[in-house]
């Protein structure tokens, strides 16, 4: 495993770590680096993955993304580890098995970032098919389930306990409980790029493609340009991964490679400020597979998502005003007295889902999430894929790449490298309660420990134990300086959306701006901060416009 770069200069009490990085110092390495084996283009959770896998079975590689890491799609999810028991109705099982196969795998070897969580599904007085049908599913779907715990169950109506679901309820024939997971999305993102990087991986976000010329010796000249500073550089590679999401077809296209009809859903949600204390809801909506789900934020409440089929691809896209009408129609009608409405929402967020389009043209709401990888002029190419199976995925294409570069990943080499499946923050369950001792011995709060241990895991405890206070304000300040040192933040919103997620927040972390602005000051000084804070205090009003407040 090789050593990251360092940063020039030790900030403050901030020791280095095997992953700070300096932005100058990758430049420079790419634009010393003579061939690399593939250039990974998309930083999402599909391209970070592709970065480690092909980095840590020993290719030359480096990743390189427009704009920051989990810009679009990958922090915009739904944030669930699920296999998609909506699926089941569309018999999409190929599907549904790999997804709960992954998602097992997520919480044997990445609990930190994919924890395990109870979901209860309703079934109405009489609906005696309904109930029947959900049961076969759910059996089906607890087979690839190796814990009986997580096991489905049926409860009836006279023993439902649950807030809103109750023996009381004379509307309801009982409630299934199953069980799926929640992640932590831009996260997953973020170890997986700094796991690229420990295994000698460059990666560089704000670095956009402008161009590629095939050469005859069958290497592809990329010419690209740091969109912070304009400076271009050009870099040889032997393949292009292209990892780009929703652009993926674009991007192929204006690389000389064949492009692939694609349809696109957006999908929304609105967080709460209310802690959601008893089981997450699976809830139907009106459609064929259509449901939407009611579950835990570290902010509060959660509640999505909508599918609306669009053409237009947005960077940066908001929930549409009757999307949000939706939401608050739905829980208005099905959980009227969980206290979700407008006065309780805090945050509403909307990502574009990428629907691969296989033979006969169909509605979004019923195409299948699984993925394609096609090769053409020295670009192989992902369409479509689901998060919970990234790593499944990525591991899939970076098989296919080293077959197309002449060196095959063995069985028995991928068999020998089960450390892939971990992250940089995994942790064992004995060294998750060593840490929370640590934690309680410095005063430190559960809400506090639950978001240092699930953002940064072994991470914290190996580099940065001794410098956590029992301060809410002094651990902003501390994750600030990691995110700056080890993460590769360039602006604010990298920040306040994608590092520590203060954005969903009730307030938005607003509060911690003062306290940001001098970290910043110090660590990245060309940064107008104060331009960035005025944009994000607007960009904020207008979420809230959005929510009515």
């Amino acid at each position: 495993m090789s050593v990251a770069v360092k940063t020039e200069t030790n900030h403050s009490n901030l020791k280095q770590t095997v992953d700070s990085v300096c932005r100058a110092e990758v430049f420079e390495k790419l634009e010393k680096t003579e061939l690399l084996d593939m250039l990974v283009v998309g930083g999402g959770i599909h391209g970070a993955a592709v970065a480690r896998f092909a980095a840590g079975y020993g290719f030359k590689t480096a990743l390189v993304e427009k704009a920051d890491y989990a810009a679009a799609t990958s922090s915009r999810s739904s944030k669930m580890a699920h296999g998609g028991l909506r699926y089941l109705e569309l018999m999409d099982f190929e599907q549904v098995f790999e997804g709960i196969k992954a998602r097992e795998e997520m919480f044997d070897h990445i609990g930190n970032l994919v924890k395990p969580a109870e979901f209860l599904i309703p079934v109405p007085a009489g609906a005696w098919f309904f109930r029947i049908k959900l049961g076969i599913g759910l059996f089906l779907y607890d087979l690839m389930v190796k814990k009986s715990a997580r096991r489905h169950r049926w409860i009836p109506r006279e023993k439902l306990t649950f807030p809103g679901f109750h023996s009381g309820r004379k509307d309801l024939m009982g409630c299934f409980v199953y069980t799926d997971g929640i992640m932590s999305d831009a996260r997953l993102v973020i170890d997986n790029v700094i796991a690229a990087r420990r295994y000698g991986a460059l990666c560089l976000n704000y670095c956009e493609v402008i161009s590629m010329e095939r050469g005859s010796d069958g290497t592809s000249l990329v010419k690209l340009r740091d969109t912070r500073t304009g400076r271009e550089l050009k870099v040889r590679a032997r393949l292009v991964v292209n990892c780009t999401g929703p652009w993926a077809s674009t991007l192929a296209q204006s690389l000389g490679a064949e492009p692939r009809p694609l349809k696109f859903s957006r999908g929304s949600h609105i967080i709460f400020n209310r802690p959601w204390t008893g089981p997450s809801l699976f809830l139907p909506m009106p459609g064929k597979a259509r449901y939407y789900f009611v579950w835990p934020h570290h902010a509060g409440t959660m509640v999505g998502t909508t599918e609306r089929e669009v053409s237009d691809v947005e960077l940066d896209p908001l929930p549409s005003q009757d999307e949000i009408d939706e939401i608050f129609g739905r829980l208005e009608k099905d959980i009227p007295d969980a206290g979700l409405d407008r006065s309780s929402a805090c945050y509403a967020f909307a990502g574009i889902r990428t629907l691969p389009i296989r033979g006969k043209d169909a509605n979004s709401t019923v195409l299948s999430r699984k993925h394609i990888w096609t090769h053409m002029n020295g670009v192989l190419t992902l369409l479509g894929g689901k998060y919970t199976t990234a790593s499944w995925t990525a591991l899939e294409g970076v098989k296919e790449a080293a077959s197309l570069l002449g060196t095959p990943i063995s069985k028995q080499a991928i068999k020998n490298r089960e450390d892939l499946k971990c992250l940089p923050g995994s942790a064992s369950e004995p060294e998750i309660a060593t840490m929370q001792n640590a934690l309680n011995s410095k005063g430190i709060s559960q809400t506090s420990q639950g978001r240092l241990l699930g953002r940064y895991g072994k991470r914290f405890s190996e580099n940065y134990l001794d410098l956590a206070d029992a301060s809410p304000e002094r651990l902003i300040e501390l994750e600030t300086r990691i995110a700056l040192d080890t993460e590769q933040v360039e602006n604010l919103e990298d920040l306040m959306r994608r590092r520590l997620e203060l954005e969903y927040t009730e307030g938005h972390g607003i509060q911690y701006l003062p306290i940001i602005k001098q970290v910043f000051a110090e660590m990245r000084p060309d940064v107008d901060f104060t331009s960035q804070s005025l944009q994000y205090i607007e960009r904020m009003r207008t979420i809230d416009g959005l929510l009515g407040k």
